[in-house]
């Protein structure tokens, strides 16, 4: 980066430099020309006005080389030429003074020139000019010309244009090795922050910037310390999932091996009781493993949805009603409210069912005596809610219920607490039919589970 800038400023100064240096050179070329021909015009209409004595003053005065030579010299002219042009177009011109070899003799014959007119011109760096001496007489035209040499206008300014050029090409690479370490130092300090925190080091952080920074550079380092911050609670997350998975492996473990010890040593004595004890326990493991399976297929993506409009009315219903026995088992009064017309959404009819049966596991294992599913059809969708009357959810918590790894931390006294993978299930199953799930909380008022499907048009549902 710091080459690239240091290549950019000093192109930029060079490219500067040349355009104007050019700019200058052809402005002051055309002002030089038109500055030189304009006082050559002058000075050769002095010039014939000067010998203006007539045609007879011709040979005696007006061609006198030492005259000429005093004249150019004081005048600054390159050389002074007189020529005498007969009327007759057929008779030669008579050249009584060398002409100037800029001027073409052809220009000699102009009317123009003969009415008194002075011509002028620049040619191959040389200013000419041509004046007649004796206008709009009846005789030979005696005429003057002149020549000076275009000086250059800046001269020495060269020299000093150069020595600036210097000057700046000097400025422009200070200022891009400034401007590059300046630039690129909160980059360097991204990279080693992102070296640091790919071997491991999670504590790592870059300064944050201040809010009124909207710079690419500030976005950068907020990204940067956004996305350490998840990884460092993605860690904890997993961490704590570990835990809670290894506890819940453990638990029934522990009682199957005690069960099937006793039997073994023949100190059980009620065989059908440990059987019992040990099917629960071997079912509870099943769960979680299914649990875990389910959402490494979510994960990879390896799992087929049958998508197809359905009445999920009747598939609420069912599987709430497929509860209840659990539910009064516990001690809470189950029920359900859904339209009494058909509700047709897009869904797989068994991954909604599981979505169902996820969200009334996890209601039971925290409501106090009531746990409600009601399902509604509105204008904006179909909206499922499963609403607990359990000491309700922390709003810290209230982001996090449906991400994996997650533990909230409310937790129930006495009924068991599962994998606390079946939210992390739902929130998956339920984004893959094209939904969304969010909770909601009033402290000490419940919870409420809520699942929100996009509708159907009526061309679309079945007949």
């Amino acid at each position: 980066m710091r080459r690239r800038l240091l290549v950019a400023f000093i192109g930029l100064v060079l490219c500067s430099l040349a355009i104007t240096w050019t700019g200058i050179r052809l402005m002051s070329g055309i002002q030089a020309n038109d500055l030189a021909q304009r006082q050559t015009a002058g000075q050769a209409t002095a010039v014939a006005a000067a010998f203006n004595e007539g045609p007879s003053a011709v040979g005696q005065q007006v061609g006198r080389p030492e005259r000429l030579d005093r004249i150019r010299r004081s005048l600054g002219l390159r050389r002074i030429g007189i020529v005498l042009v007969p009327e007759d177009a057929g008779i030669p011109i008579r050249i009584l003074a060398p002409v100037p070899s800029a001027i073409d003799l052809d220009r000699l014959r102009s009317p123009a020139l003969a009415s008194g007119t002075t011509l002028s011109g620049v040619d191959e760096g040389s200013a000419w000019a041509i004046a007649a001496m004796n206008p709009g007489q009846d005789a030979p035209l005696l005429v003057v010309l002149v020549s000076r040499q275009v000086t250059d206008p800046l001269g020495p300014a060269v020299d000093w244009v150069l020595a600036a050029g210097l000057v700046a090409i000097a400025v422009a690479v200070v200022a891009a090795l400034r401007l590059s370490t300046v630039l690129a130092r909160p980059l360097v300090e991204a990279t080693g922050a992102a070296l640091r925190i790919a071997g491991g080091d999670l504590d790592t952080r870059l300064p944050e910037p201040p809010a009124s920074r909207t710079d690419e550079v500030a976005d950068l380092a907020r990204a940067l310390n956004s996305m350490v911050e998840g990884l460092d609670r993605s860690r904890g997350l997993e961490r704590q999932f570990l835990l809670s998975v290894s506890h819940d492996l453990r638990t029934p473990l522990t009682s199957i091996r005690g069960y099937a010890e006793a039997m073994a040593d023949g100190t059980m004595h009620d065989p059908r009781r440990a059987g019992a004890i040990i099917l629960s326990e071997s079912q509870r493991l099943d769960r979680l493993v299914s649990d875990l399976l389910n959402l490494a297929r979510l994960d990879a993506r390896r799992f087929t949805l049958d998508l197809r409009p359905s009445d999920i009315a009747v598939v609420t219903t069912d599987v709430v009603d497929g509860f209840i026995p659990a539910a009064l088992e516990s001690g809470i009064s189950l029920g359900s409210s859904t339209p009494d017309h058909r509700v047709t959404a897009i869904v797989d009819v068994d991954r909604w069912a599981q979505v169902i049966a996820n969200l009334v596991e996890n209601g039971l294992r925290y409501a106090n005596s009531r746990l409600d599913v009601d399902l509604t059809d509105t204008a904006t969708g179909i909206q499922l809610r499963v609403v607990d009357d359990g000491p309700g959810i922390p709003a810290d918590d209230l982001p996090h219920v449906f991400e994996r790894l997650y533990a909230s931390k409310r937790r129930p006294d006495v009924r068991e607490s599962g994998s606390g993978l079946g939210l992390a299930i739902v929130r998956e199953l339920v984004q893959a039919m094209g939904g969304s799930v969010w909770a909601e909380s009033e402290p000490g008022g419940g919870a409420s589970l809520v699942v929100q499907l996009p509708g159907v048009e009526s061309s679309d549902a079945e007949e």
